[in-house]
């Protein structure tokens, strides 16, 4: 009886050990205080607190949009994405990627490379699309994917990415300057950009579509033309009056922190007619890419 006992105990926590480990750990980079994330990653599970599947009662197999999170994780300017087409008739799977990864969105927006926040998204991501392809819920032959910032970011990467012949269209709002390298596809895609987007950096004229860095030596724009050119149905969209992430609030120029010093300056959100015609926008190149 006590061997059978110690073999149950050892079995326990193997067993534990497996589920601690599905949850990403952090390494630091450099000696400034940043990290990248470290795997394995939490994968997607429809009952976590996190994740929200709606569909509407009124309509017979809508289309689904599956929503990635930006840099802060899942917050409100996600909720109003969200709450865009749950009001157009469209199912929603969206969730919080750093609550599944057991880490706490305050550390991860502001000490976590793009890189590693994209990882922690991506393997949700990619699960929760898995998930949208088999429900009988919705319209499992009309797949949309958007994301915002980080998230955006994720939904250009998994148009390459994923082996997938009923996503219908891409939606990347504002995507990061810097993370996962984008690859050829020729799914609908657009990027709709606030044409006053410099969002972290270092000058009014630095826009986030057209910055390099070391890691991503090609910018967004230049990705966008090499596709352009062959022939791929991808294009930007920009907005006036318009800053970072349209769903922000109320266009204003805002002063960024890291620790005791600003980082940057610049401006986020939109004014009244510039979300109202990103919306408008959004919706029709969703209904524009829906098969029957």
């Amino acid at each position: 009886m006590k061997r059978l006992f110690v073999i149950l105990l050892l079995l326990f926590a193997v067993v534990s050990c497996k589920v601690v480990s599905k949850t990403a750990g952090l390494k630091e980079i450099g000696s400034k205080g940043w990290y990248t994330t470290i795997g394995p990653f939490a994968e997607f599970d429809p009952k976590h607190k996190s994740v929200d599947i709606w569909v509407p009662d009124t309509i017979e197999k809508p289309p689904v949009i599956v929503y990635a999170h930006g840099g802060a994780g899942f917050r409100e300017d996600d909720r109003a994405r969200i709450d865009l087409f749950r009001r157009n008739g469209f199912a929603t799977i969206s969730f919080d990627a750093y609550e599944m990864n057991g880490l706490d969105w305050n550390f991860v927006t502001r000490r976590v490379t793009n890189m590693g926040k994209q990882q922690l998204i991506w393997g949700v991501f990619q699960g929760a699309v898995a998930h949208a392809e088999k429900s009988g819920r919705w319209d499992t032959k009309n797949i949309f994917l958007y994301g915002a910032s980080n998230g955006g970011r994720t939904v250009l990467y998994a148009g390459s990415a994923l082996q997938n012949t009923t996503v219908r269209g891409i939606i990347s709002e504002a995507p990061a300057a810097t993370g996962y390298t984008l690859g050829d596809y020729d799914i609908p895609t657009i990027i709709p950009f606030g044409a006053l987007d410099t969002w972290a950096g270092k000058s009014p004229t630095d826009y986030v579509w057209e910055r390099t860095y070391p890691s991503s030596p090609i910018s967004i724009a230049q990705w966008v033309k090499s596709l352009q050119e062959k022939e791929r149905p991808i294009t930007f969209v920009f907005y006036e009056n318009a800053g970072h992430l349209l769903f922000e609030g109320p266009l204003e120029k805002v002063t960024v922190r890291r620790g005791d010093t600003i980082a940057f300056t610049a401006y986020q959100g939109a004014d009244k007619a510039a979300l109202k015609k990103y919306e408008q926008d959004v919706i029709s190149f969703v209904k524009n890419n829906t098969v029957k």
